[in-house]
């Protein structure tokens, strides 16, 4: 089973074209991913991975708009010429504040007659003037509503200007944009192709923790029945560090990374005083954390009172993003929601091809998104 849901934003106007290889560019807030995935012979293989800084803190105030968009296009193009990218089409993302998920009941239609009336079903359920959104559409299955039999749809809702935005950068970066999707979809395309048949008939609760924005998907069957963004993420963290450190943001970012929440080991030598700071950090971001563990149990409780307890049992918890590099952090959220985590390599049952992958293995983690991307084809918004 391969899940791929239809591209939630297919009513945006891109210049489509036919494409057998698509590049996924995640564009983050202070980095750029890229992943380039080719699928043959009943399997994904690996042709290119890379990642580009775009900024090294949050201060950018100073940067206009228009200065900090030719920033990311002209990293997107170095990390093009860096890894030898001839291909022009590219797939990529959105998520954070404009964008809407909402799961609703409606009457039962057919997908044709949704499409035609799917902005006067969803207008009540999205707090943006109507006319200033691209709206997706998947009809999920049946449901009964007040003894009622409707169809449960998932509906997705975007601001037109951040699409624009997203398809001006690919366009001046020299690529074709063939499609928008949203984080959190693309995060489970990753899923999909990387667990076996067996796993994909379980649920798994997903956190895709970026700079600025968490995602948090519960992905049940292979479909997802949850999905939140929340904006306790890495910036929070490393934040907090600066403040109480009262250290720079590059320093801080630096002991978020190296110390996490993991406890200190005993001292090497008489001059070794990580000990001591590695306490500090741990915690400073365990309470920090916390926060972000809470909305995690949150999403749990809310996805468990849409049926029987017994059937919304949550199988593993995946963590993935950037920001899930933080040692210690996979135990420190097992010990608090009292069930299996692990931290998500998108690259498990992908083939290297003939491009090594030669990092870290927990390095992989922040790839998740692009991955997801570098799934998706032309076809996928024509449904």
């Amino acid at each position: 089973m391969n899940v791929k849901l239809p591209a939630v934003l297919s009513n945006i106007k891109l210049p489509f074209v036919r494409s057998k290889e698509a590049i996924g560019v995640d564009i983050g807030n202070y980095t750029i991913k890229i992943a380039q995935l080719k699928y043959s012979m009943g399997k994904w293989n690996l042709l290119r991975y890379a990642s580009e800084p775009v900024y090294t803190s949050p201060d950018t105030t100073a940067v206009t708009p228009a200065e900090k968009k030719q920033i990311i296009v002209n990293a997107i193009r170095k990390l093009i010429s860096k890894n030898n990218i001839t291909t022009k089409y590219a797939a990529t993302s959105v998520s954070g504040n404009s964008v809407i998920v909402r799961y609703i009941k409606l009457p039962k239609l057919t997908q044709q007659q949704l499409a035609k009336t799917i902005k006067v079903e969803a207008e009540s359920y999205i707090p943006f003037p109507i006319q200033d959104v691209n709206i997706g559409f998947q009809i999920i299955g049946d449901a009964m509503e007040d003894g009622e039999q409707k169809m449960e749809t998932l509906v997705v809702a975007t601001k037109k200007e951040i699409i624009q935005q997203r398809i001006e950068i690919l366009v001046e970066a020299g690529l074709i944009p063939v499609v928008i999707d949203v984080d959190s979809f693309a995060v489970e395309n990753a899923i999909s192709i990387n667990l076996s048949e067996e796993d994909l008939r379980k649920t798994f609760l997903v956190v895709n923790c970026g700079v600025q924005t968490t995602n948090i998907i519960i992905i049940e069957k292979g479909k997802s029945r949850v999905v939140r963004d929340v904006f306790i993420a890495g910036e929070t963290f490393t934040k907090m560090l600066q403040r109480n450190l009262q250290t720079n943001w590059t320093q801080a970012e630096e002991n978020k990374i190296k110390y996490g929440i993991s406890e200190p080991a005993a001292p090497s030598s008489e001059d070794d005083v990580s000990g001591p700071l590695q306490q500090q950090v741990a915690s400073l971001l365990s309470a920090s954390v916390k926060e972000l563990v809470s909305e995690i149990q949150r999403s749990i409780d809310y996805y468990q009172t849409q049926g029987a307890a017994s059937d919304k049992h949550i199988d593993r918890i995946f963590l993935c993003g950037g920001t899930m590099l933080m040692k210690g952090i996979a135990g420190y959220v097992e010990s608090r929601i009292k069930l299996p985590v692990t931290i998500f390599n998108p690259f498990t049952k992908i083939a290297p091809g003939n491009t090594p992958v030669s990092d870290p293995e927990f390095t992989f983690a922040q790839y998740a998104v692009a991955v997801g991307l570098a799934t998706r084809s032309k076809g996928d918004t024509e449904k």
